[in-house]
């Protein structure tokens, strides 16, 4: 009877094994480099809106665009560029692009800086920053309520800049504040907060 189960035990650690070895070899053929799935019927839904919108893609169409009269009106509103370069708080938001370009921006060699700091970008990259962005002290509410008490009468964050780290839950990428870093959604916090609140919201 042991004999028995050792015989199935050992054939199912194989058929595991060559599963596994199977899942590899499938993954590695996989570009990583490939786009999402998710992203090519995205960018079809795309394209139809924008062919039955009011604009095509030229300037003079373009140019046709009315500014809305609550922004004519509203005087006073607020931009935010807040973001895992917001870690090492240096320079500017354009931290993840300059740590590798060993040039001077605006006075200030963010490249050498990150050595000097982090260590080689070899070993300390732009994604290691993202643990470290934890939002533990953001309040959407209470940003909302500073907003509105300054005057301001909208309120503009970024919601994704140029380093490709959504701070909402982005169905294209694993690589979001929603499962990552602060695990969780800032924008739609902060919109809901703003809304609440009577103020403009724009991403």
């Amino acid at each position: 009877m042991r004999r028995h189960q050792t015989r199935i035990a050992v054939s199912l650690a194989m058929l595991l094994g060559m599963a596994a070895t199977s899942a590899v070899a499938q993954d590695a053929s996989v570009d990583p480099l490939a786009p999402h799935p998710a992203v090519g019927p995205a960018i079809q839904k795309i394209d139809a809106t924008i062919a039955e919108g009011p604009f095509q893609a030229n300037w003079d169409s373009l140019g046709k665009y009315q500014i809305p009269q609550w922004y004519e009106d509203a005087k006073f509103g607020i931009f935010i560029h807040w973001g895992a370069y917001s870690v090492p708080a240096f320079g500017s938001e354009w931290y993840p692009r300059q740590m590798y370009i060993d040039t001077e921006r605006r006075g200030d060699n963010f490249f050498q800086h990150h050595i000097d700091t982090y260590g080689p970008q070899s070993k300390f990259g732009y994604k290691d920053f993202i643990p470290k962005f934890k939002a533990e002290k953001f309040d959407a509410n209470q940003w909302a309520d500073l907003f509105k008490d300054s005057g301001a009468r909208y309120i503009v964050p970024v919601a994704e800049h140029h380093d490709g780290f959504p701070m909402y839950e982005c169905r294209y990428t694993d690589w979001d504040a929603s499962k990552m870093g602060p695990r969780r959604d800032i924008i739609d916090e902060l919109q809901k907060a703003a809304r609440s609140r009577g103020l403009k919201f724009g991403v």
